[in-house]
């Protein structure tokens, strides 16, 4: 073990993180399946679209508190939904002392909360925003003829897929088989981007994500195939 190794980890950072998530809570139980050390620091995960067995046994064994919300139950109709999901994020996470959450779920967020925590609630989009925002991404990624589909990750603010960028992914279309192809690749996005979190390496400035000590480069789709050293 390097000492450069050692001096990187002790300086990570220990966080609670939340996962607010519907429909079939997919990503979160690919996480699950494969244990992983997001899990560890996961301390609530809020789900709207229950009942889903699974998804409690998953929480239940891990001993991760699961707090269900059911708006039929309720009785709130459409446009009450996203001020209670709101108010009801922000009570739970004030109470579980919450500092991130990451966001798969269907509705709006809004009010208080975004204020409280600005810049601490991560939401995965599946599409190279800001193209195809909103429902369907998928869907009309490939109505489109969209050469290449994918995935955003990114702050949650007051508007529809609208906050700063941390993270893309790109597939390109010939690769497409289902919606798996698109959504799998958010997992190792997850992972990714907690990983930046606990080593405090994400900053934000003029509405723009840095990554300190960032090594990323363009890609280019299909690969290239000359030398970018020499002359054709």
């Amino acid at each position: 073990m390097t000492l450069v190794f050692l001096m990187r980890f002790w300086r990570l950072i220990v966080h609670k993180i939340a996962f607010y998530v519907s429909g079939g809570a997919s990503r979160l139980k690919n996480l699950f399946e494969k244990d992983s050390f997001i899990l560890q620091d996961t301390h609530l995960i809020v789900f709207d679209n229950p009942p889903l067995e699974s998804l409690q046994k998953l929480a239940n064994k891990a001993k991760i508190p699961l707090l269900e919300i059911d708006y039929k139950k309720l009785g709130l109709i459409q446009k009450e939904r996203n001020r209670y999901l709101s108010a009801t994020l922000l009570n739970a996470f004030k109470k579980y002392k919450i500092t991130y959450c990451f966001c798969f779920g269907r509705l709006l967020l809004e009010g208080e909360l975004l204020k409280v925590y600005k810049n601490k609630i991560i939401n995965f989009h599946p599409s190279i925003l800001p193209m195809f925002a909103g429902n369907r991404a998928i869907d009309k990624q490939l109505e489109s003829k969209s050469f290449l589909l994918g995935n955003t990750a990114h702050f949650i603010d007051s508007q529809m897929d609208s906050g700063p960028i941390i993270m893309q992914s790109v597939l390109r279309r010939s690769d497409f088989v289902d919606y798996e192809s698109v959504l799998s690749l958010q997992i190792p996005m997850i992972e990714q981007i907690y990983m930046w979190i606990k080593e405090n390496r994400i900053f934000i400035k003029n509405h723009q994500v840095y990554i300190k000590d960032s090594t990323s480069t363009p890609s280019f789709f299909p690969n290239l195939e000359i030398s970018n050293r020499g002359k054709i």
